[in-house]
């Protein structure tokens, strides 16, 4: 049997979610499937609601109306014009019935129907769930680095347990590092750049040589964490990216970061100008590979975020404003950076030079972008004052095998 995976209809009132049973034989009239529908992202300016099958339980031989035996099965049923939503009464007797003629579909619906009531979405304003928010949104961008399949991974989220967790390892099934990989592989990194605290790690990987191993700091309570800061490793360019987090506010015109002049950014871009005036004065030459050279060395990035609370089901990353350290501090220094009150701001109301999703992933994927291995030792000192003022951390090592030529690429003359 061949189903489209989705439907829409601009009459019905439909719910975030739906059980149905599918017919699709009239003369007679027969059930093939048990299915739960879930709403689906608008896009492109869609109007009708849309609606996706996400999970489906096909009766090897479809339940006849006979063997159900409910009086006027066929008036229950709903066409394009006509929806018909049953009441509790005959919705129970109709699950009733189905387990009763098809037991070993018993598990099965049982199991759809429990799906229906997963919490999807990150509810709340709590420090909690922004920050599991945004270790979501990075672990979603270190996977697009790692060309590994995000949507797969986020759909796994299951935000009822989102008040007892610590990280976002604590919302998905993932598969946990062995403590002696995390010694192989990411140990001797982690203490270089984090120094010696505890932390959750988990790996993601295809059936490729492609592999993404995460480790979350997991030594403060996240309710009491004030922003989290994402340090991606990848061992193909053997370089470094720290993205910070801001929570951007949303005001009548649009979403923007307010940067007051007590604000903690003024001395986290201080550091960074520290870092790359060190680093100049310390630096070593170091043999030119396929793979050394870089658009930007700088590996100091920002992304302010709108309060955005995703669903497992659309796995998008949270829509914001990516810059590097030395544009941000350039950009605040200019008057449309000055409100008419007189506060500085950034925002899509009047930065409209940054980097979204698509442009940051496919900079640091091509490795153009990034601070080499040799700068380890003083992104410690950042992240460690990160981390006195309330930051958390998590570090994504990004493994991916490097080609010796262009034959992947889908170039063209």
């Amino acid at each position: 049997m061949k189903l489209s995976e989705s439907f829409s209809s601009q009459d019905w009132e439909l719910d975030q979610r739906e059980l149905v049973f599918l017919v699709l034989d009239h003369h007679p009239l027969s059930v093939s499937a048990f299915v739960l529908m879930e709403r689906m992202r608008a896009n492109g300016g869609f109007v009708k609601p849309k609606m996706r099958m996400s999970q489906m339980y096909v009766f090897d031989v479809p339940v006849a109306a006979s063997e159900l035996n409910i009086q006027n099965l066929d008036t229950l049923v709903c066409t394009p014009e006509r929806m018909r939503r049953l009441d509790r009464a005959t919705w129970t007797q109709l699950l009733a019935r189905f387990r009763e003629v098809r037991p070993e579909a018993t598990d099965a619906i049982d199991r759809i129907v429990a799906m229906r009531e997963v919490e999807r979405r990150l509810f709340g304003e709590s420090e909690r769930v922004a920050r599991l928010n945004e270790q979501r949104d990075g672990l979603g961008l270190a996977l697009d680095i790692g060309n590994l399949d995000r949507r797969s991974v986020l759909q796994g989220l299951d935000a009822n347990r989102a008040n007892d967790a610590n990280s976002i390892f604590d919302l998905l099934d993932v598969i946990p590092v062995h403590e002696r990989s995390m010694l192989e592989h990411d140990a001797r990194l982690f203490e270089q750049i984090l120094g010696a605290v505890s932390a959750q790690s988990a790996v993601f990987q295809d059936d490729t040589q492609r592999s993404v191993r995460v480790h979350v700091t997991d030594q403060t309570d996240l309710e009491s964490v004030l922003g989290i800061d994402l340090i991606i490793y990848s061992t193909r360019h053997d370089n470094f990216l720290l993205l910070q987090y801001k929570r951007m506010e949303k005001d009548d015109q649009s979403w923007s970061y307010s940067v007051s002049p007590s604000s903690n950014l003024h001395q986290q871009l201080g550091q960074m100008v520290g870092f790359r005036t060190t680093a100049n004065d310390r630096s070593t030459t170091m043999p030119p590979s396929l793979w050394s050279y870089r658009l930007n060395d700088d590996p100091f990035y920002f992304k302010f975020c709108e309060q955005f609370r995703p669903t497992a089901r659309d796995a998008s990353l949270i829509p914001g404003i990516t810059m590097s350290a030395a544009h941000l501090e350039e950009f605040l220094g200019l008057p449309e950076a000055k409100g008419p009150k007189g506060g500085v701001s950034v925002g899509y109301q009047n930065c409209p030079r940054y980097l979204n999703n698509t442009e940051f992933v496919q900079l640091a994927q091509a490795g153009w972008i990034g601070a080499g291995r040799q700068s380890a030792a003083l992104m410690k000192e950042i992240l460690t004052a990160n981390r006195d003022g309330g930051r958390s951390a998590m570090l994504a090592v990004v493994d991916m095998p490097k080609a010796t030529s262009a034959a992947g690429r889908a170039w063209k003359m």
